[in-house]
């Protein structure tokens, strides 16, 4: 019996400060445990930022392959090591070019959709429409305000990680939230009045 517990013990999953240290240190495996634990994440983050899973997985496998380049001068400064990891996303994407030029408009993954078992179909159908219209106005910001509706609606990070990951104040990132979604605000609106011209045109 006290051999089952020891074995026990030693499969729990390590702190995630211990694996990164012992990634740091060159622990191949270590870094594979942080890469199976935040692999999703980032390819999330890469993949509303871009639109295009293909472009999403590149930057992800990208993601990992500085983060391992960089982890020996990784310093904690008291925020988690995901948003170290979505700096670098966000900079890879940036640099990317080839993210924007395809002008291909991917589907939202259903996790945005209402995922309420017991509603009609209808409502689901117009639920997910709705979810891809305003993902679609969401990708005519500034990539800055996207990075910043991103992180905060879909990553679901706090001001304060936000702010880590963009090099700005709480402050600062609040402000760049408001005007992302005054300006959501504003194009749903200018949409809604521009179908509900044609209707009446075509009525």
């Amino acid at each position: 019996m006290p051999r089952s517990t020891s074995v026990d013990i030693a499969n729990e999953p390590q702190p995630a400060e211990q694996l990164i240290a012992k990634a740091a240190r060159g622990d191949r495996e270590a870094f594979g445990q942080l890469y199976e634990a935040h692999a999703l994440r980032v390819f999330r983050h890469a993949y509303f930022l871009t639109q295009d899973p293909f472009l999403a997985e590149d930057l992800t496998a990208q993601t990992f392959l500085k983060a391992l380049e960089a982890i020996p001068r990784y310093e904690d400064r008291g925020v988690p090591f995901i948003a170290w990891l979505l700096r670098i996303t966000g900079n890879l994407t940036i640099n990317y070019k080839k993210a924007q030029k395809n002008g291909h408009h991917a589907q939202l993954p259903d996790s945005l959709v209402d995922d309420d078992r017991f509603t009609s179909p209808e409502k689901n159908a117009e639920a997910k429409n709705d979810s891809e219209r305003v993902w679609r106005l969401v990708q005519k910001l500034p990539f800055e305000q996207r990075q910043v509706i991103v992180m905060r609606f879909i990553d679901d990070l706090p001001y304060t990680e936000v702010a880590d990951v963009l090099g700005k104040s709480v402050g600062a990132v609040r402000v760049i939230q408001f005007r992302a979604l005054a300006a959501l605000r504003r194009m749903v609106q200018d949409a809604d009045r521009e179908l509900a011209y044609v209707i009446a045109r075509a009525s």
